[in-house]
């Protein structure tokens, strides 16, 4: 096969829309079902050499869909592959809170789409219509047919359910930091980071010493389900943070994005679509207002008390 030439996703098996870049020894690809990520040559010759079960492309596809411009590398493919599934009532959600994103208005109705499959993270077709028909027997959407083809829309169940998660963790006074551990950076959380945090009426919580590419342990795991929010600081351009970040959005809890000035140009491109604050290491008094300030418009004002 020419180097040049990714006609299907890897994962997925669609068609995808792709090109070949020189400068970053891989593709771009555009995938209706895996949406967009970036996959080196090496990368992709060896995913075709390996045997991949339809769990772990399903765990795939569903992560790149809601991480968008990751960049797949030689170096990640191991930590890929170990993903954990979400539980089904997770991945239920997941296809509830993707159908509520497009939806302009209640009442409209929408064919199933290919994206369905990665946003429930499914594994074939029987999984997505057992997981589209538990929302349905739940009450949360409903089907009808539209010129001889089959709709689903959000009914009163699902807008309530809708709204009891968006509630995540309403009680919880802990603010999960997500972060490269290296020494300069600890310097950051000592003295903007965390009194941002504490600023806004929260408790900062940093698993120290837990750095990792990728696989998110139990440990962490835990201490981010039970965050009110996250601030993920992404200056070094950790796998780590990434993933965790990617997981905290897939549970709706609220993340505080924020990136060293000088490292922005570097972040993935999924990850500039969002208000990122910027910081500099001669103003960390401004940062330390600027995360407080953050914090507070978005879930406001926390109770906790040193």
């Amino acid at each position: 096969m020419n180097n040049k030439i990714l006609e299907k996703c890897p994962f997925c098996k669609f068609t995808v829309a792709a090109s070949y870049s020189g400068v970053l020894d891989g593709y771009q690809v555009d995938c209706p079902s895996c949406s967009k990520y970036i996959i080196n040559t090496d990368a992709y010759a060896e995913l075709c050499s390996r045997a991949i079960t339809a769990r772990q492309i399903a765990n795939i596809s569903g992560y790149l869909h809601e991480n968008q411009g990751f960049r797949i590398t030689t170096d990640n493919i191991d930590n890929l592959l170990k993903i954990k599934t979400p539980s089904f009532h997770e991945r239920a959600d997941k296809l509830l809170l993707a159908l509520e994103e497009i939806t302009e208005y209640a009442g409209q109705s929408f064919e199933q789409q290919f994206e369905w499959y990665s946003v429930g993270w499914c594994s074939c077709g029987i999984e997505l219509d057992e997981t589209i028909t538990f929302l349905k027997n739940t009450g949360r959407i409903a089907s009808g047919m539209r010129r001889g083809k089959r709709t689903y829309k959000i009914v009163a169940d699902g807008w309530a359910h809708l709204e009891e998660l968006k509630k995540v963790n309403a009680d919880s006074q802990q603010g999960f930091v997500a972060m490269w551990f290296d020494d300069s950076m600890m310097k950051i959380y000592d003295e903007a980071i965390s009194h941002g945090i504490l600023n806004a009426g929260y408790n900062p919580h940093l698993v120290i010493n837990r750095e990792h590419n990728g696989k998110i342990d139990d440990e962490i795991i835990a201490q981010i389900r039970r965050s009110r929010f996250m601030l993920a600081d992404f200056t070094g351009h950790r796998g780590g943070v990434y993933y965790e970040a990617g997981f905290a959005k897939g549970l709706g809890i609220e993340v505080i994005w924020t990136c060293n000035k000088e490292a922005l140009k570097d972040l993935h491109f999924d990850i500039r679509q969002y208000n990122c604050i910027d910081w500099t290491y001669d103003d960390l008094n401004e940062f330390k207002r600027r995360i407080a300030s953050r914090i507070e418009a978005s879930i406001g004002h926390g109770s906790y008390q040193q």
